[in-house]
């Protein structure tokens, strides 16, 4: 299985392929149960403020499916209904992969609340989805999030359940830590989901642009931006990923989540961005892959670092420089587009061609086979980058309630209005970027 693609790992028939995140899980805790899957950031024990040095936490793909389902028999107790939102704030540590899968397996809907928000922000997230459970970590860098969140509880009365995961969990907050305990209960009988009275929804996952812009992400959308990075970056059960994005973020989402569970490779958190844990981390393993702005590539080519053979930076501005990577033509090298958090495309690095480049209206991918998989479109309407396609959320499906009304307003005859200012440079391509129209095509004259 090491060197297996994503294609003939998940079979031909498509009643044979999983449909869901969660259902990977299933398929790769079957073929490939003892190998290694997930681990934690080196330097956890320090972040909480630990005295005890509890060993760093690993997990194979059948330890990753016994915990989700202990898990999930766990939100499925609680009798919330199919469908409801979750609020998540966690950070980058084994618990935040298997509370995502875990909450879909019951069928609840995690919406990923980034952890560097206020609980003023958290409170005007919480007016458009009204989440019924709130989940979050105890003691992170001297704050203690289980708290906050059992205090926005207090004042929320729509929240009927707080849980926290970690160290130092406040009180009258259900700590639910044990439930992930790697060497517990690997023979469990599997997770058997209860019947609810409402259907299933499709929904996935929320992520927000700002506190009052929810993102759905449906499971189409889901996996049509895994496959695409899967197959864009060459990604198999072989590789193994360094991921220091947060899950509450689209290239934490996109870039390292999906592309995890669809590959069935290995991946190792790092809470962002600590450079000399980073550091550390990249001398102690052999990593493959690794996705950073442009700032912390830069760190590790000037430090001498064992640097990934698939680097990924992640570039929002098209007329800031590229980091000097001709010193490393070896390496497989991309840009990692985040468009207005709505969603990622990784575009193969070219030093001779401009970046951002978008021709014909459609985002340019490395390979004309791959192409197609991204289906997604790019238009300039008023001075502004709108784009479409499967893997951005579709504007017809959205809810007409006051729930995706912040995202509706951002709607141009179907088109999504990233907030990236853009117009038609040289070349037929689109220079995008946060500055004002006027300051952009200076740079690019």
């Amino acid at each position: 299985m090491s060197n297996t693609k994503l294609g003939s790992s998940l079979g031909d028939s498509p009643s044979n392929r999983p449909d869901t995140l969660e259902r990977l899980l299933t398929h790769f805790a079957v073929v490939s149960g003892d190998k290694m899957a997930l681990i934690d950031p080196s330097n956890r024990n320090r972040l909480e403020g630990r005295s005890d040095n509890l060993p760093l936490r690993a997990y194979s793909f059948k330890a990753l499916e016994a915990a989700v389902n202990r898990l999930a028999t766990r939100l499925s107790a609680l009798g919330l209904s199919r469908g409801d939102y979750v609020a998540l704030q966690m950070p980058n540590f084994s618990e935040t992969p298997i509370l995502v899968l875990a909450l879909m397996r019951a069928g609840l809907v995690p919406c990923l609340i980034p952890l560097s928000w206020s609980n003023e922000e958290i409170t005007h997230s919480f007016q458009r989805l009204k989440p019924k459970a709130l989940i979050s970590c105890g003691q992170l860098n001297e704050i203690n999030y289980s708290e906050n969140m059992r205090e926005l509880a207090f004042a929320h009365m729509h929240v009927r359940f707080v849980m926290g995961v970690g160290y130092d969990i406040a009180e009258g907050v259900s700590d639910i830590t044990p439930l992930f305990d790697p060497d517990e209960g690997l023979e469990n009988a599997p997770f058997v989901a209860p019947p609810f009275d409402s259907a299933l929804s499709d929904l996935g996952l929320v992520t927000y642009i700002d506190p009052i812009t929810p993102v759905p992400h449906d499971s189409g959308q889901i996996l049509s931006s895994g496959l695409l990075h899967v197959l864009e970056l060459q990604l198999s059960a072989s590789d193994h990923i360094l991921s220091a994005y947060p899950l509450s973020s689209v290239p934490g989402l996109a870039a390292h989540f999906y592309p995890w569970l669809m590959s069935g490779s290995c991946m190792t958190l790092h809470q962002p961005f600590d450079f000399s844990v980073l550091q550390e981390q990249m001398r102690a393993k052999s990593f493959s892959y690794f996705a950073a702005p442009e700032q912390v590539i830069d760190y590790l080519l000037r430090n001498d670092l064992p640097v990934p053979q698939k680097l990924a930076i992640v570039r929002r501005d098209s007329h800031l420089p590229t980091c000097d990577l001709d010193v490393l033509p070896s390496l497989d090298l991309y840009d990692l587009w985040n468009l207005g958090g709505l969603g990622s495309v990784p575009v193969r690095y070219q030093n001779d061609e401009p970046t951002g480049l978008f021709a014909d209206g459609r985002i340019c991918l490395a390979s004309d086979t791959h192409q197609q998989l991204c289906l997604a479109g790019a238009e300039i309407i008023n001075d502004r980058l709108h784009v479409k396609g499967r893997i951005f959320p579709d504007p017809s499906s959205l809810k007409t309630s006051m729930e995706w009304i912040s995202l509706k307003k951002r709607i141009n005859d179907g088109w999504l209005d990233t907030g990236l200012s853009a117009f038609a440079g040289p070349n037929n391509c689109v220079l995008l970027g946060g500055e004002t129209l006027e300051e952009l095509q200076k740079v690019a004259s």
